[in-house]
């Protein structure tokens, strides 16, 4: 137990949270015990990373044991789809209608109509995917640049990701992509990146989680971090948060008021990652 940290903490809890979400679900799963197979697969995999880290201080090994609740976050997004409706259904002729009605069209069908032009549509597809590059480039340059922030900033993004990922159980949304049927949904081609976010698309991307964007919302909270820790950081990046926003819509994963919504509760998503960080676990552990 005194060989995990924070992180470890905020892991193992909303492992144990989406597990129970899981088992709740079990009669609208097709194939439950696979998951739940590499749900122990993976507790195992940490506890063996957890261990090593302690006896080798390889600074590689040190790194994956940081930074394995992020890398691991991607499969548990793909996750939430099995359970995004087990206490509600989709609302995304919600989402549909606040767009309309806010902005008197679909702006998630009809921004990449009007601007189609294959060296737009790169730029967009490039964006959206510089999501990832985002995350990578926040946690290697905070690792090693800002090494005293580090910890804090981690377990912010961690705490983040999953906060998020809860929120999408109780607010379930497929997005356009997935809502509105051919040709609204089709996008314009582009020249490498379109093919690199439909492979995306079609191998990882689920009919879940529109609902706020966490791309937006997990950028502007690399945003507020970098703003307050790393402002040599903020200042090459937030010109790429803009685009990434875009991109939502372009690309049809997002409806405008997604966008909104990431922006508004991503302050109030990195408060409460930043009251869990400052929460001792160890020592309330052992006064029970």
């Amino acid at each position: 137990m005194h060989h995990l940290k924070k992180i470890d903490f905020i892991f193992f809890v909303y492992l144990l949270v989406s597990s129970i979400f899981l088992f709740l679900s079990w009669q609208t799963i097709e194939s439950p015990l696979p998951l739940l197979l590499n749900r122990l697969l993976i507790v195992i995999g940490v506890a063996l990373l957890v261990k090593y880290d302690h006896r080798t201080k390889h600074p590689i090994v040190h790194l994956i044991r940081a930074t394995y609740p992020i890398i691991l976050s991607g499969y548990f997004y793909s996750e939430t789809v099995f359970y995004n409706k087990l206490f509600f259904s989709d609302y995304d002729y919600l989402l549909a209608l606040w767009d309309k009605t806010i902005f008197g069209s679909q702006l998630s069908v009809g921004f990449s109509a009007y601007l189609s032009n294959p060296l737009f549509s790169e730029l967009m597809y490039f964006s959206y995917f510089s999501f990832y590059l985002l995350i990578v480039g926040f946690t290697v340059y905070m690792y090693f640049r800002q090494k005293g922030e580090f910890e804090r900033s981690n377990f912010q993004l961690i705490a983040s990701s999953y906060l998020f990922y809860l929120i999408f159980s109780l607010f379930p949304s497929a997005g356009p992509q997935f809502y509105f049927s051919p040709p609204e949904n089709i996008l314009p081609n582009a020249f490498v990146f379109d093919k690199v976010m439909h492979f995306i698309q079609q191998t990882a991307e689920q009919p879940t989680g529109a609902f706020p964007s966490s791309h937006v919302g997990i950028s502007v909270v690399i945003l507020l971090i970098s703003r307050a820790k790393a402002p040599d950081f903020y200042k090459y990046i937030w010109p790429l948060v803009l685009l990434i926003m875009l991109s939502t819509v372009y690309i049809k994963a997002h409806y405008v008021v997604d966008v909104i919504g990431g922006l508004i509760i991503a302050p109030f998503i990195l408060y409460l990652s930043n009251r869990l960080f400052q929460i001792d676990i160890t020592n309330s552990i052992k006064r029970t």
